[in-house]
């Protein structure tokens, strides 16, 4: 073996003395071979390690949910409203790649039942829909399309069926299995399969409309985990239900994993979120996190028009905070009711790419010395110069029983950075419990910044420094240390965009980025210069940028919703008032952190819960807006509501009713459109049900909404 080709090749310098020195040392060492290091706790398959490189992909959401502007179906619908103009898979999977996406999951049925492949266990298929004279197959296409530009294809099929007769009685699990069957044995391979975890609850059931509950282990996951091994051993399985080849809900739909994330985890069938986003230091299986959330924000997985794709910051924001916190990263693409990506989430994406690709693409490290203060036997194959390598299959190592080790880099003169990544050699565990970055300024060493997992990968982001000297420190249980890879970036900075707030009584302010010029515009009217805050007579939606007339910068549109002003409003009866911070006058004080709750001295008091407001004058009403709990606690959350509306306050009529679906994993703004308008003084508000069957109502806030106008008043 050339060592010293092996071991410059990674330095890709030999102008120091010091880094000459070392390839001398390791090179002269009297060892031929020197022995990996030993593998420490569980460790990744094969399969599982594959999944890790892909980092990024996405969750094709479509069906009769884009026609109906529902996020949870009830399978009610008929299969002749699915009817694209211009479905063109082609498109998606082109999108994808150029965004960087790895692969493609579509959700071939979600709880409604509409199987979106001609599956012969339902009628309830695209078989059924005048779309292609019902000869199309979605999940076909897709599965060329991904072939064509070079992605992985990815199945949901949801076990809750809210369409099927059978659904709670084993003559469905038969049917779901099979379902299972076509699609493992007819598409191609299969990357990954999604398990969500709805189970039961109200449905059509084949008319029967009525609510169905689950036996424990009424799906036989083992069947179909067998089944699926059986016909695709290359899968891996994302839910609660698997150990091998699995991967773990992250605990949220925000796209946030902790900023601890061990890939360890032992009971991954006991319910509990906070600890689906950190993992288990001692796991005793291989079980990574899998960061998921929409692009349409305010969050909805299937396509509404009243959701708009994140703006840059957030949607660079989330790479940081699923990829960068050693998570893999699914964002739901809503497809339109055309068939397609909508062109401005398409341009969202492509951004994203684009600003990464900036960031990220230049690796600073490799223009210094790397050193390191151990070198597992002095020998080339764990030599320091393996961290710059592209090559992950290769690693640093310290020697057994060197649990704190080094990584100096030396720049040949100051250079400025704000990024900080690494990886480990996950192949044989993950390690590392803690790491700090520091830098050499005129005092010493002066500590920048620190973490503490590691993983597949961790990209810390933190205000620039300049240094000519960087030294990154880490700590370890495990025997000794295998990091694969190092790196520093300077990121340009993106301009933040403006945030929207609005009080009691309706006044509106905008704050944007310092020496920004702030633009606005009222529901489609044009923009103007914002100077001041301004008040919004019947509410309405403001739209808003940041321009930096310095470096020509301009942000993405923002846009929020705000009701009516509550100046005169009264809350004149409830079913339970409850007391001091709890009370009922926190639904309508204008701060959407505080909270009215049904849990009293006397302990819980479950739903159906109501209020009355009087709104001091009539209006003409166009919907509501309701902001559930969002403080981690699903305790109290509503998803079955009713509206009433009346002229006195004693003759009431219904203005409307329904379910706020997901409202658990997604306990965002509710924003509801009445059918018609509805004119009215007096508002009755009911909460009808809470999740989970809880014994307690919830609410932050309650809004209403008036017909938009472009008026304001100083």
């Amino acid at each position: 073996m050339n060592t010293n080709i092996s071991f410059f090749r990674a330095i890709q310098s030999k102008r120091i003395i010091a880094s000459l020195l070392t390839s001398f040392l390791v090179s002269t060492t009297a060892h031929t071979t020197a022995a990996p290091p030993a593998p420490y706790g569980p460790v990744p398959t094969a399969n599982q390690t594959k999944w890790h490189q892909m980092e990024y992909y996405g969750l094709i959401c479509y069906g009769l949910n884009t026609y109906t502007g529902q996020e949870w179906g009830y399978g009610d619908v008929s299969p002749k409203l699915f009817n694209p103009s211009d479905l063109d898979t082609d498109q998606w999977a082109r999108v994808a790649r150029d965004a960087g996406m790895k692969g493609l999951i579509l959700v071939a049925k979600h709880h409604d039942g509409f199987c979106l492949w001609p599956s012969k266990t339902t009628d309830y298929t695209v078989a059924s829909s005048p779309w292609k004279d019902g000869k199309g197959d979605v999940l076909a296409d897709l599965s060329a399309s991904c072939k064509k530009y070079g992605l992985k294809l990815g199945v949901y099929i949801s076990p809750w069926d809210r369409n099927h007769s059978e659904y709670g009685k084993p003559a469905y699990i038969k049917d779901y299995h099979e379902q299972w069957r076509e699609v493992l044995t007819h598409y191609g391979e299969i990357f990954e399969v999604w398990f969500d975890g709805a189970n039961g609850g109200t449905g059509y059931y084949g008319g029967a409309r009525e609510k169905r509950s689950i036996p424990k282990d009424y799906y036989q996951y083992e069947k179909v985990y067998q089944l699926i091994k059986k016909h695709q051993p290359q899968t891996i399985f994302f839910g609660h239900e698997f150990t091998e080849d699995a991967c773990r809900w992250v605990g949220n739909e925000k796209g946030v994993a902790g900023t601890t994330n061990w890939c360890r985890y032992t009971d991954i069938k006991q319910y509990n979120p906070k600890k689906y986003g950190i993992g288990e230091k001692d796991g005793q299986h291989w079980i990574p996190a899998e960061a998921d959330t929409t692009i349409l924000h305010p969050k909805k997985w299937y396509y509404n028009p009243k959701s708009s794709p994140r703006t840059l910051s957030n949607f660079v924001d989330l790479y940081y905070t699923t990829v960068g916190r050693n998570a893999s990263f699914n964002l739901g693409l809503s497809i339109g009711p055309d068939g397609r990506i909508p062109e401005r989430d398409a341009r969202a994406m492509l951004a994203q790419k684009k600003q990464l690709d900036r960031e990220l693409t230049t690796n600073l490290a490799k223009q210094a010395i790397i050193t390191t203060s151990n070198i597992r036997e002095k020998h080339p194959d764990y030599a320091p110069g393996n961290l710059l390598s592209p090559d992950l299959k290769s690693y640093w190592a310290s020697d057994d029983g060197v649990s704190t080790a080094h990584v100096t880099l030396e720049f040949k003169q100051p250079t400025r950075f704000n990024r900080l990544v690494l990886q480990e050699h996950i192949p044989l565990g993950q390690r590392v419990h803690r790491f700090t970055l520091e830098t050499w300024q005129k005092q010493g060493w002066v500590q920048t910044t620190e973490g503490t997992t590691i993983g597949y990968k961790r990209i810390l982001r933190f205000p620039a420094v300049q240094s000519s000297k960087v030294r990154v420190q880490f700590e370890t249980d495990a025997p000794c240390l295998a990091i694969s890879h190092i790196g520093l970036y300077n990121a340009p900075a993106i301009m933040t965009e403006p945030k929207l707030a609005s009080n009691r009584d309706g006044k509106v302010t905008i704050i944007g980025p310092k020496g920004a010029e702030i633009h606005y515009a009222l529901n489609q009217g044009a923009f103007q210069l914002y100077q001041k805050p301004f008040t919004l007579p019947l509410g309405g939606r403001v739209r808003s940028y940041a321009y930096d007339p310095a470096s020509k910068l301009k942000t993405d549109i923002v846009q929020q919703t705000f009701g009516l002003p509550k100046t005169n409003w009264k809350v004149i009866s409830s079913s339970f008032a409850n007391e001091g911070a709890a009370g009922i006058n926190r639904v309508i004080d204008g701060d959407s952190k505080s909270m009215w709750h049904t849990h009293g001295k006397g302990g819980r008091v479950p739903p159906p819960h109501w209020f009355i407001i009087d709104l001091g004058k009539t209006h003409s009403l166009s919907g509501f807006l309701a902001m559930p709990r969002h403080d981690g606690s699903s305790i109290g959350l509503v998803d079955r509501y009713s509206l009433h509306v009346s002229d006195d306050g004693k003759d009431w009529k219904l203005a409307s009713s329904g379910e706020f679906s997901n409202i658990k994993n997604n306990p965002i703004e509710q924003e509801v459109s009445f059918q018609k308008p509805q004119r009215a003084r007096y508002v009755k508000w009911v909460a009808e049900r809470a999740v989970d069957g809880n014994s307690c109502a919830a609410l932050c806030e309650f809004g209403l909404l008036a017909k938009p106008s472009d008026s304001i008043s100083d």
